[in-house]
């Protein structure tokens, strides 16, 4: 009995050894996690983003009423800022001097990112649900919750700020509440999403460009522009919820449209390197997707590239600009940083022979 036991053992133990190694599996690893909302279970993370430099994150929660600036690589607290009501949205100017938070209070208010001094407060008509600065720095665009107008129809606004004046430059009627703004690397155009569909605005003189699914009964909760501008990823959460759209806006074509899910998606990010799409919400996941894998196979077919086990339910997932590194925001009052372990098998042979030829130039010799 004892014999057949240890075979069992050893042949379990030399298959095992047998079966390669991924060394290169698609992945997200945890490297740190912190108390943003300091009410724990009760309280939630409603966003959090790196600097464009990528050295620190901002957040900002639901219950506390916190706005948080965290390092990077430590994770440590530098400073925190209370308001009196709900932090939906924070972001950063992309010179890495100025964060932005809204709130319920009706207010955006603009810190400067080293000290936390408010530096500038922007009034508002009804609470704020989105949040974005153009990637010059120069416009902010903020996305307010519904209200009535006097024909008792519904209408919500985005509103768009010049930052060198703190003076508004765009007053548009959106039709209801937005959720998600997004720009264009180039600033040329910004998304709205929300309870009146996806609507693409061109910066130039804020006429309406593109929209889909307005004529609908939906809700987006998320989404953005691929990083070259070609394609929208959105999410969509009513009247099915989970379902993910590929749009190939400037033709106004729905690419394609899935749901594995099932659960509410409360947050979208295109992976920097354009080739990736991570989404999380009400399942305890972060899922990751290849873009190629969307595109090219049916709706049946499409394979969850990976799926990393998150925790609570997240509000919110930023890259940092490389995309080495993920941050998320969660309802049980955390966030945490993940980093990114990629396809790519010779990713670091490639950098070893890039340092390598450094090394051995002519001008590295002199420079001994």
């Amino acid at each position: 009995m004892k014999a057949n036991f240890f075979l069992l053992l050893l042949t379990s133990v030399i298959t095992f050894a047998q079966q390669p190694y991924l060394d290169y599996q698609l992945r997200l690893e945890p490297v740190w996690s912190r108390v943003a909302d300091a009410l724990g279970e009760p309280g939630s993370v409603e966003s959090a983003e790196f600097s464009p430099n990528g050295k620190f994150i901002v957040s900002g929660t639901k219950y506390d009423y916190s706005v948080v600036m965290w390092r990077t690589s430590d994770g440590a607290e530098l400073w925190r800022a209370y308001h009196p009501a709900e932090i939906e949205r924070v972001g950063w100017s992309s010179d890495n001097k100025y964060v932005a938070a809204c709130s319920e209070d009706f207010k955006t208010t603009i810190y400067e990112a080293e000290t936390g001094k408010v530096v500038e407060t922007l009034e508002h008509n009804q609470g704020i649900d989105g949040l974005i600065w153009s990637n010059n720095s120069m416009l902010l665009a903020t996305g307010e919750e519904y209200s009535y107008n006097k024909d008792g129809k519904k209408q919500g606004f985005l509103r768009v700020y010049d930052m060198n004046t703190r003076k508004e430059v765009a007053n548009i009627d959106y039709g209801s509440t937005i959720n998600e703004l997004f720009f264009t690397e180039d600033d040329q155009y910004i998304i709205a999403l929300g309870h009146a569909g996806v609507k693409v605005y061109n910066t130039s003189d804020w006429s309406l460009e593109k929209e889909f699914f307005t004529n609908e009964n939906v809700v987006f909760t998320a989404g953005g522009f691929s990083p070259d501008g070609e394609y929208i990823i959105a999410a969509q959460n009513k009247p099915v919820k989970g379902t993910i759209h590929l749009i190939d806006w400037k033709k106004g074509k729905i690419k394609k449209s899935f749901s594995h899910m099932g659960k509410k998606i409360e947050t979208v990010a295109w992976h920097p390197n354009g080739q990736y799409i991570a989404f999380t919400g009400h399942d305890p996941h972060i899922f990751l997707y290849r873009v190629s894998d969307i595109k090219g196979y049916s709706v049946d077919q499409i394979r969850i590239a990976a799926q990393v086990w998150a925790g609570d339910h997240a509000e919110y997932i930023d890259f940092n600009k490389d995309g080495s590194f993920l941050v998320s925001a969660h309802q049980n009052g955390l966030i945490k940083l993940w980093t990114w372990m990629g396809e790519d098998p010779n990713l670091n042979k490639n950098r070893h022979k890039g340092i390598k030829k450094d090394q051995t130039s002519p001008e590295a010799s002199r420079n001994k």
